[in-house]
């Protein structure tokens, strides 16, 4: 059997890819990833790169047309049995021949909201994927009703026997308020340096690449600044380092948009493990896990946000803070679970009643 796994980026910027590729490892299946190395990266080990004479992250339909018309050779030149495929956008441009050739032999993996939804009937593509993936119940929201939709979290956590000891109430100021990943949200996050700037007992980190860094360092360099830093892409081995150096983990989003109101970010499940409480604004799917499981502050506005982060801290609750994690952490990992067990019922099942159609 072999499988193709098509990416519509690079493998930097789609660390849940390794979530299927640690699987499919361990049930020894030969697959291959597809992927658009759009920042012209180069590729390791058994992966097919596209490049176009683009360096960058955004890219138009012609562009997305093309790429598509790539991977449509590389699955017939190689004989794929069955596919993974990411992202609504190359759904949208791969949904006829899927639908024709891999019926029920293709899982559909949603990440994100992408307005490409409004061009085509996505129902049509969940239905005849073997199963679709959302990384978020949150997306429920604006996808079409249907059973084949099954969580898998962005995180590979297995079991809570050894998590790290919060150790908010007994660090010193300042306190380190880190985002750690690929950094978006330009708005949210020049008002919260706007809010604590030059505040000594705050620091404002960011950690990884972004289209908004200048943007960032622009403003803060204007306004003089002193207490942000903005340190752009790392090595992923520099990860959990970067999480022990947080006291707690920047995870604002404005609700205004979609996505923000829907998502479930890594930073979640990375902050949770380390055991860094998060802080996030109200009125989103995220900010309801937060407050359900209590990981963190959640705020109503960044209006006084320094006297809300006092108060969070001086009356931080650690036996509550390890329940609710231990309790979110449970649920995630049952629903892992579940998804290795459908993955490995495409790898292992037959699946072969589903005729394919003619080429």
């Amino acid at each position: 059997m072999k499988i193709a796994l098509i990416c519509p980026s690079n493998m930097l910027f789609m660390p849940y890819v390794d979530n299927y590729v640690k699987i499919l490892k361990e049930n020894e299946v030969d697959f291959t990833i597809i992927n658009w190395d759009r920042l012209h990266l180069g590729q390791e080990g058994n992966i097919l790169s596209y490049k176009d004479k683009k360096v960058g992250h955004q890219r138009g339909y012609l562009s997305y047309y093309r790429y598509s018309r790539f991977i449509v050779r590389q699955l017939k030149h190689s004989e794929f049995d069955k596919v993974i495929v990411f992202g609504i956008q190359l759904t949208y441009f791969l949904k006829a021949y899927l639908q024709k050739r891999y019926k029920e032999n293709y899982i559909m993996d949603i990440r994100d909201y992408n307005k490409s939804l409004k061009l085509f009937t996505i129902k049509k593509s969940i239905d005849s994927s073997f199963f679709t993936t959302i990384s978020s119940p949150g997306y429920k929201e604006w996808l079409p009703t249907s059973s084949k939709y099954v969580i898998n979290h962005n995180t590979t956590v297995k079991n809570i026997g050894k998590l790290e000891r919060p150790i908010l109430k007994s660090v010193g100021r300042p306190l380190n308020i880190s985002y750690v990943g690929t950094i978006t949200n330009l708005d949210v996050n020049l008002q919260l340096i706007h809010e604590l700037q030059n505040n000594p007992d705050y620091f404002l980190k960011f950690h990884g690449d972004g289209m908004i860094n200048e943007d960032i360092e622009q403003y803060v360099k204007e306004k003089e600044i002193h207490n942000v830093s903005v340190k752009g892409r790392y090595q992923k081995n520099e990860e959990v380092w970067l999480y022990k150096q947080a006291d707690l983990v920047n995870m604002l989003l404005f609700s205004d948009h979609i996505n923000n109101r829907t998502c479930l970010s890594n930073r979640l499940y990375n902050a949770v493990i380390h055991g860094k409480p998060l802080l996030s604004l109200n009125n989103t799917y995220l900010s309801d896990v937060i407050e359900q499981y209590k990981l963190g502050l959640v705020v109503d506005s960044l209006g006084e946000i320094s006297q809300k982060l006092n108060q969070y801290v001086n009356n931080f609750n650690e036996a509550e803070y390890e329940k609710g994690r231990e309790a979110f952490l449970h649920t995630v990992i049952e629903e892992n679970a579940n998804f290795k067990m459908r993955l490995e019922e495409l790898i292992s099942g037959d699946t072969s009643k589903y005729k394919r159609g003619d080429e």
